[in-house]
């Protein structure tokens, strides 16, 4: 369908700038930019737009304004600000103009730590920026008992005569009334700039050098304070794992489901993971990726530096298109971006799309009977399934396999019937082998039908089982053994493991079959956003609970089992080094200076841990 411009189209200057669509009330439809506004809004009226939703804002179109601007990049920040301003129609908008939270470390004389939000018109180095104020808040927390920087306004430091309650519990080192020199404050700022710039290994390792040479030379006071500080900065990553990300690097990604859109942003600095924002995408239904993400990147990156590295979950052809957005905004910086499929950067991606999934879960209350009559269409049921229930086994690297088994009904999740199963303490009459996921299968659903012919775990209308066709066949073979008939669907990736674009396995005609294409509805189907949520949330609670079993491994210690070690002279011998690794570098003499250690200990402990 062909739509005569509102004004003869040669009038419009080739220069660049942001145009405004008008309708029949002089109400803006739609603000943008463009490098040739001839040419951009001529591309409206001579042929047949692609997209439905520009489609039916052309044939509203009654009028048409401009503004021609110096460059492409003044045309992107001053659409960017009309569009915040007047929120037209048919522009995508992020409902999130807050700024981001950075650390600052002030340029004074004794300089502190602080959260600062806004335009950097303050003298001092800035640290982020963070995904949120609660990231923040833990990180300076943290580092006050590391470094003892102060955290007081200059108001209050210039009047205090004696030392305040954060001196006193070993916060900060009260410069103010001159407990610590100008120069040894001046060091512990370094150090925490040092932190914060990601170089805490090696800040660690010239701690415990130096606690070392004060033991060493009889200075326990000042060794017992580097220990206490080794602790405290290894409080702080204890839990990181180590991993091949960038050290510094941002994943965006957009969430689709059935009731919104919400684009979410993971920030990893200094090489850890400070956590993930989420922003909702309001008028982005019928938008596509490129839209919604280059309206992220402008919303994120307008006033801030982006780190070098961006993974992204569209598809890898908007390269071009992203990267045009980033050089308008910064053109002497040049960031990489990356379109991860597989790896520890696809696991990132997945980890900050499935953390927001659960964010919009939580924060919805929307009814999602609308999505479940769509199942039932999908699935061509009699009836409106009521309760769904998904599995999902994990492991890392065959080892310390479990599954986990969520519910939802129309409301949401029910977090009451969800139930979690250790899989690698099976017993001897269902041997389950390291990695083997049909067998983990099998088992955890014989477990789980048993429970339900016994009336303790209600029956759901719909099994979704995470996986294909084997993952299916495991699945009927436990219902079959145990004689419960029960629907069962699994649900596999599609070729480029996008959200609503999975591969349906039916299971209730007792063997899998592939649903036909006719039934399998498009990308932003509720159906299909529907059985994705649930998997994820599968996904979610599996993960939470393989967290929780490496982080009770990880804590057990080397010195476990040491023949005359036990908890006191465990905690004895971390607490003085400072650390495992500080006590397999120790001599047998430094192990002796521990309390309780005897020499023979001290012998049988050093060649233990060099074994």
């Amino acid at each position: 369908m062909w739509v005569e411009p509102p004004r003869p189209l040669n009038e419009l200057p080739t220069e660049p700038g942001i145009y405004q669509m008008l309708d029949d009330k002089r109400k803006v439809l739609y603000i943008g930019k463009a490098r040739n506004l001839r040419k951009r809004v001529s591309s409206y009226f001579q042929r047949q737009p692609d997209s439905l939703r520009t489609q039916a804002m052309v044939v509203l179109i009654r009028d048409i304004e401009f503004n021609t601007t110096p460059s492409e990049a003044d045309a992107l920040v001053l659409e960017h600000n009309l569009i915040k301003q007047i929120k037209p129609r048919y522009n995508v908008l992020l409902k999130d103009s807050k700024t981001y939270p950075y650390i600052l470390l002030r340029d004074e004389k004794f300089p502190r730590l602080q959260m600062y939000r806004g335009n950097k018109s303050v003298a001092g180095e800035y640290f982020g920026p963070f995904p949120h104020a609660g990231a923040v808040h833990t990180t300076i927390h943290l580092m006050q008992k590391a470094f003892q920087l102060r955290d007081c306004e200059d108001s209050t430091f210039r009047n205090r005569s004696r030392p305040c309650m954060q001196y006193q519990i070993g916060r900060c080192s009260a410069p103010c009334v001159g407990m610590v020199s100008k120069e040894k404050y001046a060091q512990q700022a370094t150090d925490a700039r040092s932190f914060l710039k990601g170089q805490d290994q090696a800040l660690v390792q010239g701690w415990q050098q130096h606690m070392l040479e004060a033991a060493a030379n009889k200075h326990f006071e000042l060794a017992a304070v580097l220990r206490d500080r080794i602790a405290a900065l290894r409080s702080i990553f204890a839990n990181a794992e180590q991993s091949k990300l960038p050290d510094h690097a941002d994943v965006l990604t957009i969430i689709r489901q059935s009731h919104g859109v919400m684009a979410a942003i993971g920030v990893r600095r200094g090489g850890r993971d400070l956590g993930v924002h989420t922003i909702k995408v309001n008028q982005a239904l019928d938008a596509d990726d490129l839209e919604v993400l280059q309206s992220l990147i402008i919303e994120r990156y307008r006033r801030d530096t982006p780190p070098q590295h961006i993974l992204l979950t569209c598809d890898e052809s908007h390269r071009d298109a992203l990267q045009h957005v980033l050089k308008l905004l910064h053109p002497s910086f040049k960031a990489q971006l990356h379109f991860p499929k597989r790896g520890e950067r696809f696991e990132w991606l997945n980890a900050v799309t499935q953390s927001a999934n659960q964010t919009l879960a939580a924060r919805t209350s929307d009814n999602q009977q609308p999505a479940f009559e769509a199942l039932q269409a999908l699935l061509a049921f009699e009836t409106t399934p009521q309760l769904l229930a998904a599995v999902d086994n994990a492991h890392l690297g065959g080892k310390q396999m479990l599954s986990a088994i969520v519910y939802a009904d129309h409301n949401g999740a029910r977090k009451d019937l969800y139930r979690k199963y250790k899989l690698d303490d099976a017993g001897k009459a269902h041997p389950v082998l390291d990695g083997d996921d049909y067998a983990a299968m099998t088992h955890v659903l014989t477990r789980f039908f048993t429970a339900i012919l016994d009336d303790d775990m209600p029956k759901p209308d719909v099994m979704l089982i995470d996986g294909g066709k084997g993952q299916l066949k495991a699945a009927l073979q436990a219902a079959k053994q145990v004689g419960l008939n029960i629907t069962l669907l699994a649900v596999a990736k599609g070729d480029k493991r996008k959200t609503g674009e999975e591969t349906l396995w039916a299971g209730w005609d007792n063997a899998p079959i592939a649903l036909k294409q006719g039934l399998k509805p498009g990308v932003h189907s509720p159906a299909l956003l529907l059985i994705a949520r649930v998997r994820d949330e599968a996904h979610r609670f599996a993960a939470q609970f393989l967290r929780k079993r490496l982080q009770k491994h990880v804590l057990k210690s080397s010195l476990d089992g040491i023949e005359g070690i036990g908890a006191k002279k465990r905690t004895a011998l971390l607490q003085h080094f400072g650390g495992i690794a500080s006590v397999k570098k120790a001599s047998r003499e430094q192990l002796q200076e521990v309390l309780g250690i005897s020499q023979t200990l001290a012998a049988r402990i050093f060649t233990t841990l060099h074994r």
